[in-house]
């Protein structure tokens, strides 16, 4: 299912088209220390120095994601200044990540997260923290993030989760985006058709909303996920509004996917911005699989 290009997400791509000066890492360059951590039956390896997901591995389904740290993420945020209007602030972009780890939990620290683009003057900085922990389930895992600005610039867009790496789980044609009757098979439907090879902006985006004159999604649970397993997500967010939007973004060259949470905001200097608590359930077998815990907390708000 494809759908209009919204302001944001044209600066988004306008953005990921043009090259960002980041290291330079190839797949067989192991310059870059990972630290790995296992929740639940999750292995996780977050890249040392910018505290992003290089690799998703669970026992089921094999490997969900895999990346270099270049083109890896778990955060991004829309930070404009006249010089540059899609400049990005992500993990990606950042150094010094800080990040502390426990049986059961992890913190990731960004004092300054870095731009996209270096040369440009930034007056503050903005700082992030994002916590994955152990669900008290026994299977899924529990992630949450907090922006806050000290710059007088505003940040007018967070991406979060941003899961950038994702791997086709099966054939590229089995693995499949579903919520509720809403079902994509990204790895083909956004491959980029003929008509777009030489526009800048082009159909390997798209976008679903849970409310809204168009809905696209059935609820705000969804699954990525073929016969042999994928995982579950979605967010604890009780009340009903807008909420944020679920963005898919196909990497054709790399075979990669990206999976982003789009939360609109404007937040100025002084202000922070608190996710709510993402539940994301990796699971063997199909996406019936990886339901339950979603169907579990509805029972509980309905009470």
């Amino acid at each position: 299912m494809r759908t209009p290009v919204c302001r944001q997400t044209l600066l988004l791509v306008l953005a990921l088209a043009t090259p960002a000066v980041v290291r330079a890492e190839s797949p067989g360059n192991n310059a870059s220390a990972s630290v790995p951590v296992r929740l639940h039956s999750l292995q996780i390896t977050l890249d040392a120095a910018t505290g992003s997901v290089l690799r998703l591995e669970h026992p089921g389904p094999g490997t969900l994601l895999e990346t270099t740290a270049n083109q890896a993420s778990i955060v991004d945020l829309a930070y404009p200044i006249p010089q540059f209007e899609p400049l990005r602030l992500a993990s990606r972009f950042s150094q010094e990540a800080r990040i502390r780890t426990s049986s059961n939990e992890v913190e990731i620290r960004w004092e300054r997260l870095g731009p996209s683009r270096s040369v440009f003057a930034l007056p503050g900085h903005v700082s992030g923290i994002v916590t994955l922990r152990a669900a008290p389930d026994g299977r899924s895992i529990l992630l949450r993030c907090r922006v806050e600005n000290h710059s007088p610039r505003a940040v007018r867009q967070v991406l979060f989760p941003d899961l950038l790496g994702l791997i086709p789980l099966g054939s590229a044609g089995e693995t499949e985006f579903r919520s509720g009757p809403v079902v994509n098979r990204p790895f083909v439907a956004l491959a980029k058709p003929d008509v777009d090879q030489f526009y800048a902006v082009n159909q390997t985006f798209a976008q679903f909303t849970s409310t809204g004159k168009e809905p696209t999604m059935a609820g705000r649970w969804l699954d990525l996920s073929s016969a042999k397993g994928g995982f579950s997500l979605f967010p604890k967010r009780s009340h009903w509004d807008v909420g944020p939007t679920v963005m898919l973004q196909f990497r054709e060259r790399a075979n990669r996917l990206r999976l982003m949470y789009a939360h609109d905001v404007n937040l100025t200097e002084g202000q922070s911005w608190e996710s709510d608590e993402y539940w994301l359930t990796p699971h063997e077998g199909d996406w019936t699989k990886g339901r339950g815990p979603f169907e579990t907390w509805l029972k509980h708000q309905k009470r």
